[in-house]
């Protein structure tokens, strides 16, 4: 029995020693990390944020909020069109990723509408604007909408998770959600699992239509594994109907994007909302898999500027 009792202290003593050491190896996300990064820092509740605010000072603001892995220059490709049809675009890295702080917290459905809020609050944004969400955006942006109606005139839904999104579940989900187990698996297999997604395969796109950074560059800074765990654990990506029952009631006009090659948000969740949002304007485009928000720029950019400057009209 002692030797049994023995050679589990052993296991678990290496298991640990072994997430402990794969911490260790990491860079701190410090003022020389942030050196490195374009636009600007905030300074939050829970710490630094990363944003960029671009195009003409006096054009109409668009908020973009990108989804759970993939910062801010996802948007990029739409950035440029939106800046060069007279908009101006805000977009900031979440808690946890990019250049932005990454807090030990509980990556909820308030502590992304606090970092939101406060973040529009930082920058003395108090006019109404035009508000987009990519993937996990989508449920973010449209909590923030149903929370606060009166500061969104126009909202863009990019393939939106909360409805039919597959992910971890069954045993991988269980293990996941239990601590000290689930943060060791994910600090093992979390990075791998990531980069493998189909969609950072790029080599056969043309340059034009390739994601415009590095996303294994926040891979290198400690906590960016624990942000995204957390948020497995904390921000349901699923079952989300209320949310869009809520949004549907503020009245503000919504536009929603989806592809049916989309592998992470199923087209299936289209037909959802139609059903849930009977007055927003359901897309589905031929072919489009989850980045098709720059894979598939050239079609996706005519219909945001059109759609943004209906507010303006």
């Amino acid at each position: 029995m002692k030797w049994i009792i023995r050679g589990v202290g052993l296991v678990l003593f290496a298991l640990i020693s072994v997430y402990l050491i794969a911490d260790l190896r990491l860079k701190p996300m410090n003022d020389e990390a942030r050196a490195k990064a374009p636009g600007a820092f905030i300074e939050l509740t829970d710490g630094q944020v990363h944003y960029r605010l671009e195009g003409p000072e006096d054009g109409p603001l668009i908020v973009l909020v990108h989804g759970f892995s993939t910062p801010n220059f996802i948007y990029e490709q739409n950035v440029e069109a939106l800046n060069a049809a007279g908009f101006r675009t805000l977009r900031f890295d979440h808690f946890g990723r990019g250049w932005s702080d990454r807090p030990s917290t509980r990556y909820d459905v308030d502590f992304y509408d606090r970092a939101l809020t406060e973040l529009l609050a930082g920058l003395d944004i108090d006019e109404p604007f035009g508000l987009a969400g990519l993937s996990m955006g989508g449920p973010i942006v449209a909590e923030f909408t149903a929370r606060h109606p009166e500061r969104v005139n126009r909202l863009v839904l990019l393939v939106p998770a909360g409805l039919d999104t597959p992910g971890a579940s069954g045993v991988t989900g269980a293990l996941l959600s239990t601590s000290l187990i689930g943060d060791w698996i994910w600090r093992m297999v979390g990075k791998g699992v990531l980069l493998g997604d189909r969609q950072y395969d790029e080599s056969q796109r043309a340059p034009e239509n390739r994601l415009r950074g590095d996303v294994a560059e926040q891979f290198e800074y400690r906590g960016y594994l624990q942000a995204l765990l957390s948020t497995l654990r904390h921000m349901p990506m699923a079952a989300r109907e209320e949310t869009f029952q809520r949004l549907a009631a503020t009245g503000v006009p919504t536009l929603a994007i989806y592809g049916d090659a989309d592998e992470t948000v199923l087209v299936s969740s289209a037909a959802k909302l139609e059903a849930l949002m009977p007055d927003a304007d359901v897309r589905i485009v031929e072919g489009g898999e989850h980045g098709l928000n720059y894979q598939m720029h050239a079609l996706v950019n005519p219909w945001l500027v059109d759609w943004y400057s209906g507010a303006a009209q």
